[in-house]
């Protein structure tokens, strides 16, 4: 069952990453555009986990830190969106993945043992990081913003998932739908006082709409699972299992379905960096 619940919740990250890519690299381009998409997005999201908070209880806990985590996420969206909108798939998606650095070092403070050689290929996942940033000549504005835009959403993703291990460790981590149901409101709100009247300048069809559908229901569906594995499974397991796997997908469909081209130096920043992460995995 958990082995299902993992691929599944890896399906849908990789599936949301590709859609991303797809509707941020020719429409959504400024941030009133992504705010305004990521409404629909929450909104599918809401009614979903409202179905699973029918019955169930909710701690002014689980409400508090529901709000806090519906605020990092709605950031981490928003970055994660501008940095595809603003560079290439497969290394904007390496960078961001990579946060789940932070929640697999945060293991440490949930009683859970922590290995030198994992370290050691944490360190080195940040060199090969560094090779695939093959900035291009002529073009050093933009990607001055990209970087900026990535280092947001790897610090704000990251931190999505200290707040799942918080949750889950404490005595409400059988609250796990109202949780979400509280935090995607906050996101919800938090993108809609965000968005400004210029957004108005996109017309939202309904292409628009299904593909915010199917985000929404990736978004139900990796996030409900994510939150309930990241109490079932140790955070230098889960983490680096769910993340480096997407990674290897989403890395392949960029070249196969986007027609991204690596360089020498980014081909071998990808590779190393998919290679430290999957052996994070199986330390």
């Amino acid at each position: 069952m958990i082995i299902f619940q993992v691929i599944l919740s890896i399906s849908s990250l990789v599936l949301q990453n590709c859609l991303f890519n797809s509707v941020c690299k020719k429409e959504l381009t400024t941030n009133d555009h992504v705010y305004r998409f990521n409404m629909m997005l929450y909104a599918v999201s809401i009614l979903l986990f409202g179905i699973g908070l029918i019955g169930g209880s909710i701690s002014l806990y689980t409400v508090l830190l529901g709000l806090l985590f519906g605020t990092v996420t709605a950031l981490s969206n928003l970055y994660k969106m501008r940095s595809l909108s603003t560079g290439p798939m497969h290394i904007t998606l390496l960078i961001t993945t990579s946060s789940m650095i932070i929640p697999t070092m945060s293991g440490l403070f949930f009683g859970e043992r922590f290995s030198i050689l994992k370290l050691a290929l944490v360190l080195i996942l940040i060199g090969f990081l560094y090779l695939s940033l093959d900035s291009k000549k002529g073009d050093a504005k933009a990607n001055r913003h990209w970087l900026f835009f990535c280092a947001l959403a790897f610090v704000f993703q990251g931190s999505i998932g200290v707040l799942q291990k918080i949750h889950q460790s404490s005595p409400h981590k059988d609250e796990a739908s109202a949780f979400l149901f509280v935090a995607f409101i906050c996101s919800l709100l938090y993108s809609r006082i965000r968005a400004k009247k210029s957004y108005r300048e996109l017309q939202f069809t309904k292409k628009h709409v299904l593909l915010a559908v199917i985000c929404g229901l990736c978004t139900y569906s990796m996030n409900f699972l994510n939150l309930k594995l990241s109490g079932m499974l140790p955070s230098q397991l889960f983490f680096p299992l769910v993340n480096g796997s997407a990674i290897v997908l989403s890395s392949l469909l960029s070249v196969l379905l986007f027609k991204e081209r690596l360089t020498g130096r980014q081909l071998v920043g990808l590779c190393g960096g998919i290679a430290c992460l999957v052996g994070i995995c199986l330390v």
